[in-house]
């Protein structure tokens, strides 16, 4: 059982960069941090010890002081005690953009990536689209679709207010404010009388059971109303689907992420509501990872 301590270190006044990084891919390491050396470069970054990545291979001798090092070792503490690099760092890539994220809002993964082509694959084909994205969190979805296509409108609603505070900033960062509008409500309830052409979530999806098997990054930190759904990871899920009967226009579309086996189970509810042409995505694991289905009354 490895604590939370750093090896013993022995600093002088002044340390070499080169020791600096080994001593973070050590700890890192004995703390079961996959990539070590990567994540040691990043706290390297966050800590102000180095402006560029190549610079522990150009200039590894480079004398670090015990500010440096204190900055330095806070960081990596907090790191070994599993609390996510995108949070210590503030900011997390997608669709090759970064967004700020703080622990009010799920971390984006790669595989979410794959609900933003299918959902870019419907609106080109449709003129001039609306799209209504539940759940947004730090809002990567919504920015990426206006970021993509240039004639899209989004709607983009959260029930956190710290949440929509992370979108707003990562919506001005690129400016799509203006073709962005957010909404704080609770899953469709917001809605009355919009009818939309695209409906897109990253809803919570992970049952109770599964929560308590992931990973302490996950489970201790990251925010758990935006994961876990119900004993069976499909309430939200269920809810987007029966309520979108009445805010997609007819021939709009549903597209959700799933859990890695729940495919079978989201088509047959897209099936008991009425919804046409339910189909699948996998993402570059192999999962299916997307569900998307047409409304037609």
């Amino acid at each position: 059982m490895h604590t939370d301590k750093l090896l013993p270190l022995g600093i002088e006044e002044i340390m070499q960069l080169k020791e600096l990084y080994r001593l973070g891919k050590e700890n890192l390491s004995r703390h079961s941090i996959e990539a070590p050396a990567l994540e040691a470069y990043i706290l390297l970054s966050k800590s102000e010890v180095i402006k560029d990545l190549s610079e522990v291979y150009t200039y590894p001798e480079k004398e670090i002081d015990r500010d440096g090092f204190n900055k330095f070792q806070k960081l990596l503490e907090r790191r070994i005690k599993r609390e996510p690099a995108a949070y210590i760092r503030g900011e997390k890539e997608f669709y090759s953009r970064s967004f700020k994220v703080n622990a009010s809002v799920l971390i984006p993964r790669p595989e979410t990536e794959l609900l933003v082509d299918e959902t870019l694959d419907i609106a080109r084909q449709t003129p001039s689209p609306l799209i209504l994205e539940i759940g947004t969190g730090s809002g990567c979805i919504a920015v990426t679709l206006a970021c993509e296509h240039e004639n899209v409108r989004i709607v983009a609603s959260d029930v956190s207010k710290e949440a929509l505070s992370v979108a707003k900033e990562n919506t001005k960062r690129y400016e799509q404010n203006q073709r962005i509008s957010l909404i704080r409500g609770d899953l469709l309830s917001s809605f009355k009388n919009e009818i939309f052409d695209i409906i897109a979530s990253n809803p919570p999806y992970i049952s109770e059971a599964e929560f308590v098997t992931l990973e302490p990054d996950v489970k201790q930190f990251e925010p758990r109303a935006s994961l876990v759904a119900g004993e069976d990871g499909l309430y939200y899920i269920r809810e987007i689907i029966s309520g979108s009967k009445r805010t997609l226009k007819e021939g709009g579309w549903c597209v959700l992420e799933i859990g890695h086996a729940q495919r079978e189970r989201v088509e047959c509810l897209f099936n008991e509501y009425g919804f046409t042409e339910i189909s699948s995505a996998k993402d570059l694991n192999g999962t299916h990872r997307v569900v998307k289905a047409k409304w037609k009354k």
